[in-house]
């Protein structure tokens, strides 16, 4: 038998309050904190992963690595990352918004969802910013690419 409940079950259950206690997101400052237990085990791996990944990357430009495998590198880096905000993000919407709805306090809790949102639309907008750049720095790319050299 799995020691850890199934999401939900405590609200039914006949356990004692220390396990629902144990069960509920923590609160620090008036915030919800849903990095708990096996939570906090899970996206403590998936950083740990991603940092040696990165670690990597470091150690292939250091040895002045071929590109793509550089790239290749810095995708599982970001694949890591992205993982671990998805988990991170369902957490959250699973423990600390439903706290807040329960709490007729969900209007703060969708403001930080949106702010969240636009942060990620600024970064894109950034990014938009240097296609000038960009496309100066493929073009000198080509040709490096035609001379055969990518350092």
């Amino acid at each position: 038998m799995n020691s850890s409940p199934h999401r939900g079950d405590w609200l039914n259950s006949r356990f004692s309050s220390a396990f629902i206690s144990e069960a509920l997101p923590k609160r620090n400052g008036g915030k919800c904190v849903a990095i708990t237990g096996d939570t906090k085990r899970q996206l403590r791996s998936r950083l740990v992963k991603a940092q040696g990944h990165l670690a990597a990357v470091v150690r292939m430009i250091d040895d002045e690595k071929y590109c793509i495998d550089v790239l290749t590198q810095l995708k599982a880096v970001q694949a890591a990352l992205d993982k671990t905000a998805q988990l991170m993000l369902k957490q959250h919407l699973d423990t600390c918004v439903v706290e807040a709805v329960k709490a007729d306090d969900s209007a703060r809790v969708m403001d930080e969802l949106w702010q969240l949102l636009r942060r990620g639309e600024a970064s894109l907008e950034e990014e938009g910013e240097d296609t000038e750049v960009d496309s100066k720095n493929q073009a000198k790319s080509q040709s490096q690419a035609q001379s055969g050299c990518c350092h």
